[in-house]
């Protein structure tokens, strides 16, 4: 194998900044979209994590509204047919 010139080593080098430039480059949009995806999952109001939480809420008290309905509209044909 040849022995490198200073040319080589300086072009080599050259290379590897460019090289370490790119991952700079690439990092930086990197953070940029998780920046972004933290915040659009992560928002107290607007957030995924707080449209679920309200979602789930909802379901709950719609849940227990219809248990209600339920027993309400049990208790009344068991009056008509029971009671008359």
């Amino acid at each position: 194998m040849a022995r490198l010139t200073n040319s080589d080593l300086h072009s080599e080098i050259k290379l590897v900044k460019q090289d370490v430039e790119y991952l700079k480059e690439g990092q930086v949009k990197m953070q940029a979209d998780i920046t972004m995806i933290k915040k659009v999952l992560l928002d107290p109001d607007k957030g995924a994590i707080a449209r679920v939480n309200r979602n789930t809420d909802f379901r709950k008290k719609a849940g227990a509204a219809l248990w209600s309905v339920w027993i309400a509209v049990l208790g009344v044909i068991g009056k008509l047919i029971f009671w008359n």
